[in-house]
C-alpha cells in the first residue's frame, strides 16, 4: 500500500480523523514482529529515546515515527487544527523586553543577554540562517527544495519583518506537514539489512526546571552544559570526536547555546557569532547543521536525525560533507527539555 493511500478517506472515525497509533501502523505496513514506542509522548525526540533502549535488549524492530505537523498522535484535518489554534490563543504577556506569546519571549530574553555579555547583535545570526536555507535547498525532500523557495540573502534577512523585536520571521521555522520513520533493531539483525546500519552510541533525555517563569542566560548555559556532559560521558567521546553536529533550530536565537555547550570544532562560550561568520558550508571545514534543520526544511523536527544518518552512510547527496563523517550528534530539544542521540558509523 502506498504512503498516499494510507491517509486517504475513508477515515477511522466520524470526525474525519485517523488515529495513527502502533496498532494502525503495524496493520497497514504488515509488520507483525514490530514493537512500537507509545504514541502519547509529546515529541519525536522522546519517541526516538524510547525506541533506542528496547532495540538493544530484544530481537525485534522498533519503529519510531513523527506525523504531520511534527506532532505524534492524530492526523488532524487543517480546518480542525485552525479552529483549535484559535480556541487556544492566549492574550499577550507584558515582559521586560516588550509583549510576547510563549516561546517567542523565552528565546528573545536570553539571546539579548547573550549579546550584552559577549558582544554582537542579532544580525550576526544572518550567516547561520542563510546557510540553513542553503542546506535546505540541497535537501530534495525538504519543504524549501520541493516548493521553489529561493535562496535567502543577507538583505532578505536583515530587512524582514519582526515577529517580536529582535526576532525576525526568518528566525522562526515554518510549520509544515511532514513525516519520518526510523527503524531500530539489534546490531546483529542490522548486519543483514539492505541499508548499511548506523549505530546509537548514546542517548540522553532531559527536562530541566527553571527557577522562575523566565529562564535567563545563566540557566540556559548551565542546562546545555549538563546535556553536553551527559552525552559525552555516556558515549565515551569528546568534542573532538564529533564529525556531524545537527542541533535544534526551531528559533535561530537558540542554536548558539548548543554549539558552545558541546564545544563543536572548539567553539567556546561567546564564540558562536565569529564561528558563523566563517566557512560553515557543507563543502567547508566546519559543516555546521548540515541538515539545514527546521529553518531550511520546515518544522519537520526530524531533519536533524535523517541528515545525521545519511551523512554517516555517505548518502547525503549534495549535502554530503567533505570532512570525516563517522560520528554525529542530533537533537530535537530546546535548552530546557528534549533529547540528544549520538550516532556512530561503527558500533563503538
Amino acid at each position: 500500500m502506498g504512503a498516499a493511500a494510507l491517509l486517504c478517506p475513508p477515515y477511522d472515525s466520524e470526525w474525519g480523523l485517523t488515529l495513527v497509533n502502533a496498532e494502525w501502523l503495524i496493520k497497514q505496513m504488515h509488520l507483525p514482529n514490530v514493537t512500537y514506542a507509545p504514541a502519547n509522548v509529546p515529541t519525536i525526540g522522546e519517541m526516538v529515546g524510547l525506541a533506542v533502549p528496547g532495540g538493544g535488549r530484544r530481537p525485534v524492530h522498533h519503529l519510531s515515527g513523527d506525523l504531520p505537523d511534527g506532532q505524534p498522535g492524530r492526523a488532524v484535518s487543517p480546518w480542525r487544527r485552525e479552529r483549535r489554534r484559535l480556541r487556544q490563543r492566549r492574550p499577550p504577556v507584558d515582559g521586560a523586553l516588550g509583549k510576547s506569546r510563549g516561546n517567542d519571549f523565552i528565546n528573545i530574553f536570553p539571546h539579548n543577554q547573550y549579546c550584552l555579555k559577549y558582544g554582537g547583535t542579532h544580525d550576526d545570526l544572518a550567516p547561520f540562517v542563510i546557510n540553513q536555507h542553503r542546506n535546505g535547498l540541497l535537501t530534495p525532500w525538504g519543504f524549501n527544495a520541493t516548493h521553489g523557495i529561493e535562496q535567502l540573502t543577507v538583505e532578505d534577512y536583515v530587512t524582514s519583518r519582526y515577529i517580536l523585536n529582535p526576532l525576525r520571521i526568518w528566525d522562526c521555522d515554518r510549520p509544515v506537514n511532514a513525516s519520518a520513520a526510523y527503524l531500530f533493531t539489534t546490531a546483529e539483525r542490522a548486519r543483514d539489512m539492505k541499508q548499511p546500519p548506523v549505530y546509537v552510541l548514546n542517548h540522553s533525555q532531559h527536562n530541566f526546571r527553571q527557577r522562575t517563569t523566565q529562564p535567563d542566560l545563566d540557566e540556559i548555559e548551565a542546562w546545555t552544559d549538563r546535556a553536553a556532559r551527559r552525552m559525552y560521558e555516556g558515549a565515551g567521546l569528546g568534542p573532538q570526536d564529533v564529525d556531524i553536529f545537527n542541533p535544534y533550530d526551531g528559533y535561530a536565537t537558540m542554536s548558539q547555546f548548543f554549539l558552545e555547550a558541546f564545544q563543536w570544532h572548539g567553539v567556546k562560550r561567546g564564540d558562536a557569532f565569529a564561528f558563523y561568520a566563517g566557512d560553515i558550508r557543507v563543502e567547508g571545514p566546519h559543516p555546521f547543521s548540515s541538515s539545514g534543520g527546521n529553518l531550511g526544511n520546515g518544522r519537520t523536527r526530524t531533519a536533524m536525525y535523517t541528515d545525521s544518518i545519511e551523512q554517516l552512510r555517505g548518502t547525503a547527496g549534495p549535502r554530503q560533507v567533505k570532512v570525516r563523517a563517522e560520528t554525529a550528534l542530533a537533537a530535537f530539544t530546546t535548552p530546557s527539555s528534549g533529547g540528544w542521540i549520538m550516532f556512530g558509523k561503527h558500533p563503538s
